[in-house]
């Protein structure tokens, strides 16, 4: 939807520029000082910026690296700040390779322009959502930097912040049993490989286009 409103001609080309420059600057910035910003906004204390904003609309202050849930979400919300940009960057590029004369054609046959969205962008921006979701399942699996950043170690309240790549870095290096960290890495392997056939498969990206 973000590349949508990016790729429309409605509204000026200066805002969109500055649109896709704020959209795509946070996968420049460094994950190290992301995390140290992320952590401080949700510190548990009342003094932080997010539970600031929650006192002001009458919310309590919330405990957010500290409990399960929050902890989830603010690991969620840094991982699509510092992504969407870059997801976006990919669909825009899919958008604007779709050729102009097939909306011209559906405007001319009255098509909306959510039918031309479902008809004619979507289809056509297949291998798009193929590659992001491939490299999205990837790059999930293999979190790491963000975790360890936003909770100042490897260490995080009922493992709440502990991803699979940490467990392999605590076994490995913290606990220094590299065997079984080497086990839980081709473990990994085999899941994500699983996973991603899996979805591939069922995209269709190995079947053989039919004989013209």
């Amino acid at each position: 939807m973000l590349a949508s409103i990016i790729n429309s001609k409605i509204g000026s080309d200066r805002i969109k520029n500055l649109f896709k420059a704020s959209l795509f600057v946070p996968a420049l910035t460094s994950i190290v000082v992301a995390g140290l910003v992320f952590r401080l906004m949700f510190s548990e204390s009342e003094t932080a910026m997010i539970n600031q904003v929650l006192q002001f609309v009458g919310i309590d202050p919330v405990r957010w690296l500290r409990e399960d849930i929050p902890g989830l979400i603010v690991l969620l919300a840094l991982a699509l700040w510092r992504w969407t940009g870059v997801n976006t960057m990919y669909f825009l590029a899919g958008m604007q390779s779709i050729p102009r004369e097939y909306y011209e054609a559906a405007a001319l046959d009255g098509a909306g322009r959510v039918q031309q969205f479902l008809h004619i962008t979507v289809p056509n921006l297949k291998p798009t959502i193929v590659y992001v979701v491939t490299i999205s399942i990837y790059g999930g699996l293999a979190m790491f930097t963000e975790s360890f950043m936003l909770y100042a170690g490897n260490q995080s309240p009922n493992n709440q912040g502990l991803t699979i790549v940490g467990y392999l870095y605590r076994q490995g290096i913290q606990q220094n049993d590299m065997g079984f960290a080497s086990a839980v890495g081709v473990v990994l392997l085999a899941v994500v490989l699983v996973i991603n056939v899996t979805q591939l498969t069922l995209a269709g990206a190995f079947r053989k286009e039919a004989a013209r």
